[in-house]
């Protein structure tokens, strides 16, 4: 990324003043594309970086008992509470030997088996 940048400044830094202006015209058109970077950086990445961070909160705040999740690490299994205040989660991983962990609720990677209203959204 920084090799872009240093790119595009060693070009415009090279470039020809513009006529009748003095010079200034190139230092306005390497501002204006500064913040052009911006924008589009923002776009490209911090703008989906916020509405993936916005689903992900939604869906642990309708986590609830019995849902099945897949987390991060890869272990499948069902909810069995959810301590918010804790930030923590109890998964059951096995029926026969009622196995059960705890976790973060930032290792759940996502809810399986959603009902079909919320596939569609």
């Amino acid at each position: 990324m920084a090799s872009y940048i240093d790119f595009a400044l060693l070009l415009f830094a090279q470039a020809e003043p513009a006529q009748g202006d003095g010079g200034g015209g190139s230092s306005h058109f390497l501002f204006i594309m500064i913040i052009g970077m911006f924008v589009l950086m923002y776009f490209m990445m911090i703008l989906p970086q916020k509405r993936e961070r916005n689903r992900w909160n939604t869906m642990v705040e309708a986590l609830k008992k019995n849902d099945r999740v897949l987390m991060s690490c890869g272990i499948i299994g069902k909810i069995h509470a959810v301590h918010k205040e804790k930030n923590e989660v109890v998964i059951k991983v096995d029926d026969d030997s009622n196995t059960k962990m705890t976790f973060s609720l930032a290792a759940i990677a996502r809810i399986l088996d959603q009902p079909e209203k919320d596939k569609e959204s």
